[in-house]
């Protein structure tokens, strides 16, 4: 029996005139694509004709990417009903919800649906899912259609998906939906024009910015929504614009708007005012679902700031980027949602039309860890089994599964272990489930659940950007000191933004491991915690003042007047890219006897040969390593075995390269001719022996040689000829000599040198050997010599060679691989101009039928 509910719609919206057409694809698919531009009313108007549908028998679930965008719709949905939001209309947030058992639409976010298809894959109480402002694509988006899709063709046919924004890019989406069916509402905005103002000198791009408010937005007639790339610009501006009030327009007042608000700030800067008009600095939050009142003016600086996954460092890192077109379409019709508008571009029409039509999608470039673990939930090992609109880098989804595998959430078949079962129930990075189980465990076997409260309020805090201000950072990276302000701040009850958010984040994350967290915490365990979320960012300080080593090899530096260069131990618990180097923002000390005593590391002991340049000598130590980090080292008196010196002169040459051992030229000459006979006469079989062959294969040629050699200088005397030449069979080294002869014997019979390529070995198929010779000793020849003719079956399926004639003097006449049209073209210009500056010597008429010779006439 569906719900009939009474609903308060205005007529005017234009998605009304779709609304048939949508009722009816509702009934014959379970999956919809609709676009429909800002201000149609998809968001507000099409959801509430659903409440008269027999969809409302079971729960709709409308998402929306951000949480202010779902708690204002939702508030505003319930409106339309004349109830209050929590009854027909309710919204379900990570640490905030209102709903009922009476509760039929649902406006929730990404993570929530996530959640809700983990606890039952089949959504058993859920008709319909309505995705909007799909085409924002992110990480959490795609996995929560990825899981939606799945459940819905393999458990649950009769479940809808529709999938609704302003800019997508259906023709994309109806190829890989092939099951969808498309439609498309107008949108209600009325014209924006636009104008360009691009900034002289990007470097002083705020500057612009700022002349651009204050001479077309402080006296617009209506509001304006500036648009910026990130809270520090929001910031900037917003204090230089309040700085002298008396120079503001009395009606006039500035919000900021950005993500990390609280969701009462987010909602000040959005709702109406009454006789006054307002700036709001924003970032691309106020791109789609948000309805600021008022609006007329936009001023879009053209920029973003996106979390990108740094391979090198394992971390996330906060890039700016300029927007797509899609993204400036959107942010430019926020003019025109109540009247006509107006949009100015901080940035050149060229560099508009330049820009990509879409954004890449968050999944191709974000850190994979909660997708992946998510994925091992739902029970699948590869990504490539869930229906993934795009499918992330390959290389990219291995280093997160050996990650997770790393703080044993999953096993070598990429299923959660009993620990990962633990961790996947807690909404929080795996990481700091990871470290929160770990903590719960320690809390229990000391007695101290300031450990676990410690643990806690590390997870909320590293979720949320430094509660600290750039300056105050900037020499300052201990955690410790943030987690001391946080919980003074909450101990005097002065908890607000940021900090009432992590306190909050705190006690929820508590709750789910069956504790109430209290104010008291372990600061000195922070180390401890930090180590298990991320063992591979354990630190030594090198014997430079601020510089130090991670067990993951990479090197990390601290500011030079941080007090925590003092440590020799420390744990880095996010790090930002200051040029080259890779600067330590977040960090605590840690103690290693700690970190063994509860298994954080694995301390290993390896016997190593080390040789020394400078004393040509090897010696035998035995080495401490926590990954990367030698801890210790000390002399062994191991006797020195052919197999350890061989393996010695294997890391020398990994480290150094083959270079380091300074081949001669005739073995240069004899890898260019196996390297080139190898490419173009692949039947004989012959090793391509480049330079990554000959590390790889150093069994084959190398060690045979050297287990008895102790210094390098004897090593260099090795006859690295027969070393390599061994490599080939009988057969394969009377080819070489046949087939790529190291000279070419010309009619004089004087041998003259072949100078075979040394390219690459794709390149060096079908390139021209070289040797070069006077030109009287080629005469009597009527074609081009050749070489690497293996099939010997007729004269012409091997290779010309590039014959360099040379003058009397040696010096090049003629480059010619074709030496039959030399002869018979451009020789005679050749002759007549020698003739004249060597009289003495031969220049036959007809060279191909002449005697070759290398004496003057006189002598012949």
């Amino acid at each position: 029996m569906s719900n009939k509910q009474s609903v308060n719609i205005l007529p005017s919206f234009p998605i009304e005139q779709i609304k048939a057409e949508f009722l009816t694809a509702l009934n014959q698919h379970q999956t919809i694509i609709l676009s429909a531009p800002p201000g149609a009313g998809k968001s507000t108007v099409l959801p509430l004709w659903l409440l008269a549908t027999p969809m409302a028998d079971n729960t709709i679930y409308l998402l929306q990417p951000r949480r202010v965008a779902a708690k204002n719709i939702a508030i505003y949905l319930a409106s339309q009903l004349g109830e209050s939001v929590g009854q027909t209309v309710g919204y379900r947030l990570r640490n905030d919800s209102k709903v009922s058992a009476q509760t039929k639409l649902e406006v929730i976010t990404e993570g929530i649906l996530i959640q809700l298809l983990q606890q039952d894959p089949e959504l058993a109480q859920a008709s319909l899912i309505l995705f909007d402002e799909f085409h924002e694509r992110s990480v959490q988006g795609d996995m929560a259609f990825a899981l939606a899709r799945d459940c819905q063709q393999g458990l649950r046919e009769d479940l809808t998906i529709v999938l609704m924004s302003a800019t997508l890019s259906t023709e994309q989406l109806t190829a890989q939906l092939p099951d969808a069916v498309s439609l498309y509402s107008q949108g209600r905005s009325y014209p924006v024009s636009t104008q360009f103002f691009p900034v002289p000198n990007q470097v002083f791009w705020r500057d612009h910015a700022l002349n651009v408010i204050r001479q077309h937005a402080l006296h617009h007639q209506g509001s304006t929504l500036v648009f910026l790339p990130g809270v520090a610009d929001i910031r900037y501006l917003f204090d230089q614009l309040s700085d002298q009030p008396q120079a503001l327009p009395a009606d006039l007042i500035i919000e900021p708007l950005f993500g990390d608000q609280s969701l009462a700030e987010q909602q000040r800067a959005m709702q109406a005012v009454t006789g006054q008009r307002k700036i709001v600095l924003a970032t691309n939050i106020a791109e789609t679902s948000l309805t600021i009142d008022g609006i007329t003016l936009v001023i879009d600086a053209g920029f973003e700031k996106v979390a990108r996954y740094d391979v090198q460092t394992m971390t996330n890192q906060l890039t700016q980027q300029a927007i797509s077109k899609a993204s400036a379409i959107q942010r430019a019709g926020r003019a025109g949602r109540l009247a006509p508008g107006h949009c100015i571009r901080l940035y050149g029409e060229e560099d508009f039309q330049r820009r990509p039509e879409q954004a890449a999608p968050a999944i191709l470039q974000s850190d994979l860890l909660p997708v992946l673990m998510e994925a091992a939930r739902w029970g699948v090992s590869a990504l490539t089994e869930l229906p993934l609109l795009d499918q992330p880098n390959q290389a990219l989804t291995n280093q997160g599964w050996q990650a997770l595998a790393q703080l044993n959430i999953v096993d070598e078949q990429q299923k959660l272990t009993k620990h990962g079962q633990q961790v996947a129930q807690l909404s929080c990075h795996p990481r700091f489930a990871h470290m929160l189980v770990a903590a719960k465990s320690i809390a229990a076997e000391t007695d101290d659940l300031r450990v676990l409260n410690l643990a806690c309020l590390l997870a909320a805090l590293l979720e949320e950007r430094d509660i600290l201000s750039r300056e105050a950072s900037r020499d300052n990276a201990d955690i410790g000191v943030r987690v001391d302000l946080i919980v003074s701040k909450n101990r005097a009850g002065k908890t607000h933004g940021a900090i009432a958010r992590i306190v909050q984040q705190a006690k929820q994350l508590a709750r789910q491991l069956g504790h109430t967290w209290q104010g008291q915490v372990a600061r000195e365990s922070s180390g401890l915690l930090l180590a298990f979320a991320y063992p591979e960012r354990i630190a030594k300080k090198r014997s430079q003042q601020s510089s130090y080593l991670s067990s993951a090899g990479k090197g990390l530096t601290l500011s030079d007047s941080d007090s925590l260069c003092d440590e020799t131990f420390i744990v880095a618990a996010n790090t930002v890219k200051l040029g080259n180097e890779q600067r330590i923002s977040l960090a605590a000390p840690v103690n290693l006897a700690v970190l063994e005593e509860w298994q954080v590391v694995e301390i290993i002991a390896r016997e190593e040969l080390n040789y020394n340049e400078q004393k040509d000598a090897i010696s035998a130590s035995i080495k401490r390593y926590l990954g990367a980090i030698v801890l210790a080292e000390q002399t062994s008196q191991t006797q020195l075995t052919p197999e350890l010196i061989t393996a010695m002169w294997h890391q020398q040459l990994a480290k150094k390269g083959l270079a380091w051992l300074t081949f001669s030229d005739d073995v240069k000459a004899l890898l260019a001719r196996i390297r080139w006979l190898a490419a173009n006469a692949p039947e004989l079989s012959i090793p391509c022996m480049d330079d990554s062959w000959l590390l790889a294969n150093l069994a084959e040629w190398f060690d045979p040689y050297v287990g008895d050699i102790k210094k390098k200088s004897a090593l260099l005397a090795l006859d690295f000829m027969t070393m390599l030449h061994s490599v080939l069979d009988y057969q394969q080294q009377q080819a070489l000599e046949h087939f790529a002869p190291l000279a070419f014997v010309g009619p004089t019979g004087r041998k003259c040198p072949i100078r075979y390529p040394s390219d690459s070995t794709s390149a060096l198929v079908g390139k021209s050997p070289i040797v070069s010779l006077p030109m009287q000793e080629v005469y009597g020849l009527s074609d081009s010599p050749q070489v690497g003719d293996s099939t010997q079956v007729t004269q012409g399926n091997g290779i010309n060679l590039t014959l360099e004639l040379l003058s009397p003097a040696g010096r090049p006449l003629q480059v010619t691989q074709d030496l039959a049209g030399f002869w018979q073209g451009s020789y005679q210009q050749v002759q007549k101009e020698m003739k004249g500056r060597y009289p003495k010597h031969f220049w036959p008429d007809d060279p191909a039928n002449a005697q070759a010779t290398n004496k003057t006439k006189r002598f012949m």
